[in-house]
């Protein structure tokens, strides 16, 4: 049964580092869009729906949401650590 409980923990953990990783890159995709004039006019010709991911308010949500997961994250694993003790 703890086998099975770190398995959890071992790929939800890395789940969050993928996460995470993604929303650097599009932090970094969404900062370059906005300082880029010459990206934001072909992405306006050739590919607009991406405009509306690319404007920063998707970025900062999900940065948003991996700060809050990671708080959830710590705080399970600091619960099954009390856990375990007893």
């Amino acid at each position: 049964m703890i086998r099975r409980t770190r398995r959890v923990d071992t790929t939800l953990l890395i789940a969050f580092a993928q996460f995470v990783i993604i929303v650097l890159l599009l932090s970094g995709i969404s900062a370059e869009y906005q300082s880029n004039r010459n990206m934001q006019d072909w992405i306006a010709q050739n590919a607009w729906p991406v405009g509306y991911l690319l404007n920063g308010y998707l970025a900062s949500t999900l940065v948003g949401v991996a700060i809050g997961g990671a708080f959830l994250l710590l705080q399970k694993w600091r619960s099954t650590e009390d856990v375990g003790k007893e």
